[in-house]
């Protein structure tokens, strides 16, 4: 049992937590022996939302901690002292990112902004610390001169690693400095001995160990597992699919390809839209679509309305209401109404442009018989930043700047049944966890990121029963 009350004593500590051994607890308990405000740390917006719960839940009150990304975090600084022609493009993540770390660092050491910080915080966590960046740890580093900072972090689950960057080194002495020596270990496996599946955690236990060995896995040799063999989930077991989604409330679906958005829509359209795409914070499309709003004219409304249509919702009953060049004219009466009502919304959006009135229509176009949006974040966003954006008076494009930046400091709950990568749900639990394709994972820490948010219940699909995720 790790003792709370020494871990934040020390000026820097490192805990090393396997996926589901109370990470997130652990920082919800070290609140309750420190003093003043804790500034709190992760990479991504669930993550925020996951600490944020826990810490709810353990009734700390919100004036000991302020939870962000480490992006959000440095990203606020830099906006206040360099000018929007200094900074890039946001939705140009390659370049954008790295320069807001590089540029917060630096002003970090200007020792009026660091007195504003220390001021602040008396304090600093540091959660996922297997995911940052070589320039992210130099940034968390002058920020642990400031004031006590406890990381936290496994080795195995280091799977961001995004353009080329090179990851900090949690088992490097060299990398971790001070911290090094006052490391900590996790070894009760609680997410599953709370969730009712013991046997699960421990099996999962033994899994571990076996990646860490970069051996082969023999999923016939579990049986807290769920394992069916599989060809073709399109197929034959189209019926076993549809009987889990039916059966589980809070589901992650989880397929190893998380290079390309198609293969999980592929998966909702098959199976009737009966889960939630969980989208990339900086997803190029919400950016993409916002522009194009802003591009909107009288002379083409109805191209620029369609081409997002195409984006947003089924492409085949689209084109069944839509052409090329105008709304479809139609025999049935009902239709006919609908029809018109396009034909009139989009005539007023020609004698003027309103970015309320391009919300309004996409949503007559969603209610459109048969029309089914697979990218109900993206669409639901979109037009709440266009009815901000008339509010506001600002561009659409700009009104959704701000709304990804704030989902970034202040997170995002994610419940129900859902579809996702390991990086947008690595740090998340559901009660299941059904894995299409396992036998695709081509990355250990991918694979146990996957196997390891379920509580309950973990069901996998693959080809082969022996995965060897290590090519």
């Amino acid at each position: 049992m790790l003792n709370y009350e020494e871990f934040v004593s020390k000026p820097h500590s490192l805990l090393i937590a396997p996926a589901g051994y109370g990470k997130t607890h652990t920082i919800s308990e070290c609140l309750k022996f420190t003093q003043g405000k804790q500034l709190i740390l992760t990479h991504t917006h669930a993550g925020v939302a996951s600490i944020k719960e826990k810490i709810i839940k353990a009734s700390i009150p919100s004036s000991s901690y302020n939870v962000e990304t480490i992006t959000s975090f440095a990203q606020r600084y830099v906006l206040s002292f360099y000018t929007q022609n200094e900074i890039p493009k946001q939705e140009d993540s390659k370049v954008y990112y790295p320069f807001i770390i590089e540029k917060a660092t630096r002003l970090f050491k200007i020792k009026p902004i660091s007195k504003i910080i220390s001021s602040t915080f008396n304090g600093l966590f540091v959660d996922e610390y297997q995911d940052c960046s070589l320039e992210q740890h130099k940034l968390i580093l002058v920020l642990s001169e400031l004031f006590p900072t406890r990381i936290l972090g496994d080795y195995l689950q280091g799977i961001f690693g995004f353009n080329s960057e090179s990851l900090v080194d949690l088992e490097s002495p060299e990398d971790m400095g001070n911290f090094w020596t006052n490391r900590y270990i996790l070894e009760v496996p609680w997410r599953w001995k709370i969730g009712g599946n013991e046997l699960l955690g421990q099996e999962l236990k033994i899994i571990r160990t076996t990646l860490e060995n970069r051996d082969l896995i023999d999923l016939a040799q579990f049986s807290s597992l769920e394992v069916n063999v599989s060809t073709d989930i399109y197929g034959n077991d189209l019926g076993a699919i549809f009987k889990i989604l039916n059966e589980e409330k809070n589901l992650l679906i989880l397929i190893p390809n998380s290079s390309s958005i198609a293969p999980r829509i592929k998966f909702i359209q098959r199976f009737n839209n009966v889960c939630f795409l969980m989208e990339s914070i900086d997803n190029e499309s919400f950016y993409k679509l916002s522009k194009r709003c802003d591009d909107v004219n009288e002379n083409n409304v109805f191209l620029i309305i369609r081409e997002i249509s195409l984006e947003l919702f089924n492409k085949t009953i689209i084109n069944q209401w839509f052409s090329e060049s105008r709304v479809k004219n139609k025999r049935d009466v009902n239709e006919k109404i609908l029809a018109n009502v396009l034909e009139a919304k989009m005539a007023e959006l020609k004698q003027a442009k309103s970015n309320s009135g391009i919300a309004q229509l996409l949503e007559s176009i969603k209610n459109l018989p048969g029309v089914k949006c697979y990218r109900k974040e993206l669409f639901v966003s979109l037009c709440r930043v266009l009815d901000e954006s008339e509010a506001n008076g600002e561009s659409a494009y700009d009104a959704m700047l701000k709304k990804r930046n704030i989902i970034r400091r202040v997170g995002r709950k994610v419940y129900g049944r859902c579809i996702g990568t390991t990086l947008l749900t690595k740090g998340l639990e559901f009660d299941a966890v059904l894995i299409i394709e396992a036998h695709n994972f081509k990355c250990p820490k991918n694979l146990y990121v996957a196997l390891t948010r379920a509580s309950k219940r973990l069901i996998i699909f693959t080809n082969d029963k022996q995965l060897s995720p290590y090519t």
